[in-house]
C-alpha cells in the first residue's frame, strides 16, 4: 500500500492510496462547512448534483451512463464532525485494466463526476424543479423514518437534549420545517457557496496510481474563485450543571433510555479505552453485569463522540426496571473511577480494539474512513501506529479518564400504560 497527501491549493486537501489488491477505484470528495442556516439546503443540494447534470438531465439518463461504465455507483451523504457539516459525493468505478474494450472508465467517471460538481442541472431560477422535489422529499423521508425506527429516534432525541442551543442540535440536515422552507433557489445558492468556500477534501483510493485525477480537481476548482478557510473539529460540548431527564411516551412495547455523558480530558486514548471496557464489547462491563447477570435491559452500549468529547450509553429496558439499570450503568462507571479493572477486561478490550483496527485496509472505504479521520483529527498515522499507542493506555489512565466523565441529560421513551 502507497499512501500520499498533497495540497491543491485553496484549502484543498487531496489523499491517494494505491493498494494493488483492488480491480476497481473509489473517490470521496468532502465539504466542510460549519453547521448554520443552511444545512437544509447544503443537505438538499448535494443530494441533487448526483442525480443529474448538465448533460444527463435526468435520474433515467444518469443511471443508464452508469450502467455503461460497468456499473459505477455516484451517492451523496451528509454527516457531522465536531460542529461541522460534512457532505460527501462518493463515486465507485471499475480499475481501466479490466475493461473489456479498452476504455477509458477513470476518465470517463472523472468528466461525469466534475460535470455534476461543476455543471449542474439548473437554470437562472436555481435546481431544475423535478429533480428538486424529489430531492427534497427523500431528504424528509429520511427524516420522517427516524420515528418509526423507535431506537434512532431516542438517539436522535438525546442528541437534542445533551446539544441544545449547540450547531449540530438537529443533526446533518436540520429540521423537517428547514428541509420544507427550503426552495430551488436557495439550495443552488448555497451549493455554489459551498463549492467557492467549503474546505475540500479528496480521497481516492485505487489498484495503481493515476495522477490526472488530482490534476482534474486542481484545474476545475481552479477556475472556481474561492475563499475558503480551514476548521478546526473538536468542539467540547458544555457539560450542564445539573443533570437533565426528558420523558416521553409512546406505544412501544419496549422503554428506551438513552444517557449522554460529557468529559473534559484531553486523553482521548484512555477515554477510547474507556468507552470499550464500559460498554464497547461483548464482555464489557455493562453487558456482562447490567445485562447478563442482573437481567436489567436488552441491549446496553456505550459509543463515543470524540469531536464533542461525549459519550452515549443506550439501552432497552422494561419501564420498571429503569431506576435499577440507571443506577447499575452509573455504578460500573464508578467502578472503572475507582480502578477496579481486570487484566481480562483490559486485555479484551485491547483484543476487540486489534480485531477491529486489523481489519484496515480491506475495502475501499476503511481506508477513506481511516484516512478521513486523520484529517479530522490533524493527525496522520496509521492503524499499525494508533493501535500500539492505545496499547501503552494503563488503568491508572482509564480510571483519570472516567473520573472526568459525568452525566449530562438522559432521555427515557416510556410505554404507555394500559388503560
Amino acid at each position: 500500500m502507497n499512501y500520499n497527501r498533497t495540497e491543491l491549493g485553496g484549502n484543498i486537501g487531496f489523499t491517494s492510496v494505491v493498494d494493488e489488491k483492488f480491480n476497481s477505484c473509489s473517490l470521496r470528495l468532502m465539504m466542510i462547512v460549519p453547521m448554520g442556516d443552511s444545512a437544509s439546503d447544503n443537505s438538499i443540494a448535494v443530494n441533487m448534483i448526483t442525480d443529474v447534470n448538465s448533460k444527463l438531465n435526468s435520474i433515467a439518463a444518469m443511471n443508464e451512463r452508469l450502467s455503461e461504465l460497468y456499473g459505477a455507483s455516484f451517492a451523496s451523504s451528509v454527516a457531522v464532525r465536531g460542529d461541522m457539516q460534512v457532505l460527501s459525493v462518493t463515486a465507485g468505478w471499475l480499475c481501466n485494466r479490466f475493461a473489456i474494450d479498452g476504455e477509458d472508465i477513470t476518465g470517463d467517471m472523472l468528466e461525469l463526476v466534475t460535470d455534476c460538481l461543476f455543471s449542474p442541472f439548473a437554470d437562472e431560477n436555481g435546481f431544475d424543479e423535478s429533480i428538486f422535489r424529489l430531492s427534497k422529499k427523500e431528504i424528509l423521508d429520511i427524516i420522517d423514518s427516524r420515528f418509526n425506527n423507535k431506537r434512532e429516534y431516542a438517539l436522535v432525541k438525546a442528541r437534542e437534549i445533551a446539544f441544545e442551543g449547540e450547531a449540530v442540535q438537529y443533526g446533518g440536515s436540520g429540521t423537517r420545517e428547514q428541509v420544507e422552507a427550503v426552495t430551488p433557489k436557495s439550495a443552488y445558492e448555497a451549493y455554489w457557496k459551498l463549492i467557492e468556500t467549503a474546505q475540500i477534501e479528496i480521497c481516492f483510493v485505487s489498484p495503481e496510481n493515476d495522477d490526472r485525477v488530482q490534476e482534474v480537481f486542481r484545474e476545475k476548482f481552479a477556475a472556481v474563485g474561492r475563499n475558503s478557510a480551514s476548521h478546526t473539529f473538536y468542539a467540547p460540548s458544555p457539560i450542564k450543571s445539573t443533570p437533565v431527564l426528558v420523558e416521553e411516551e409512546f406505544d412501544v412495547r419496549q422503554a428506551k433510555m438513552v444517557m449522554t455523558f460529557k468529559f473534559d480530558t484531553d486523553d482521548i486514548d484512555a477515554v477510547h479505552l474507556m468507552c470499550v471496557i464500559f460498554g464497547g464489547s461483548p464482555v464489557s462491563k455493562l453487558f456482562v453485569n447490567v445485562r447478563e447477570k442482573l437481567s436489567l435491559c436488552y441491549y446496553c452500549s456505550c459509543s463515543m463522540s470524540e469531536f464533542k468529547k461525549s459519550a452515549v450509553v443506550d439501552c432497552g429496558v422494561e419501564k420498571g426496571n429503569i431506576e435499577k439499570a440507571t443506577a447499575e450503568i452509573l455504578n460500573q462507571l464508578d467502578e472503572i473511577r475507582k480502578g477496579n479493572i481486570s487484566d481480562e477486561e483490559l486485555q479484551s478490550a485491547f483484543l476487540a480494539l486489534e480485531n477491529s483496527y486489523t481489519s484496515f485496509g480491506d475495502t475501499h472505504s476503511s481506508y477513506i474512513s481511516w484516512y478521513s479521520d486523520c484529517f479530522f483529527r490533524n493527525e496522520y498515522i496509521s492503524p499499525k501506529e494508533y493501535l500500539e499507542r492505545l496499547f501503552e493506555v494503563t488503568k491508572e489512565r482509564i480510571a483519570a479518564a472516567a473520573a472526568n466523565v459525568r452525566l449530562d441529560s438522559t432521555y427515557h421513551m416510556l410505554n404507555k400504560e394500559a388503560e
